[in-house]
């Protein structure tokens, strides 16, 4: 088990796992999840700024948070997250994008709560050509050391 304390800041690690954005699964999570049109019809697509079918926002986050977890060989002792900040689309994800993760730690921060610490991380989606489609940052509450178990 993975504790507040073990986490080292910086240290920038790639998932080793990857997804490949089609345009079947950009249109089947976009028509249950965000039925924008330029997500869910070509022709759109076509007449949108993009030119060309794009996977929503919430598709790109998913694959980022899913992506993220191929990194961690170890469980850890997350409680909870906080929220995200500084969230931004760069540019958009296209059929045939082979999509990797960046995890960076920045910040490590003690809670007002002893048995707890925070955890500030930096996530990054980029493409094959490594241009950055996606990040935010995250921040997460984890157990330290020698706490109690969480209920």
């Amino acid at each position: 088990m993975l504790y507040w304390e073990d986490i080292p800041v910086c240290c920038p690690e790639f998932s080793p796992a990857s997804y490949t954005l089609t345009t079947e699964n950009i249109k089947a999570f976009a028509t249950e999840w965000d039925p924008f049109p330029p997500h869910v019809d070509e022709a759109v697509a076509l007449r949108s700024p993009v030119g060309c079918l794009f996977a929503a926002g919430v598709h790109l986050l998913s694959i980022t948070i899913r992506l993220s977890h191929s990194i961690l060989a170890e469980e850890t002792a997350s409680i909870a997250s906080r929220g995200w900040e500084n969230l931004r689309f760069h540019r958009p994800g296209l059929a045939g994008d082979e999509l990797r993760v960046r995890v960076v730690h920045r910040e490590k921060r003690r809670s007002h709560r002893p048995e707890r610490g925070v955890l500030v991380t930096r996530f990054e989606l980029f493409n094959q050509k490594h241009e950055r489609v996606v990040s935010f940052d995250s921040e997460v509450v984890m157990l330290r050391r020698g706490a109690p178990a969480a209920a």
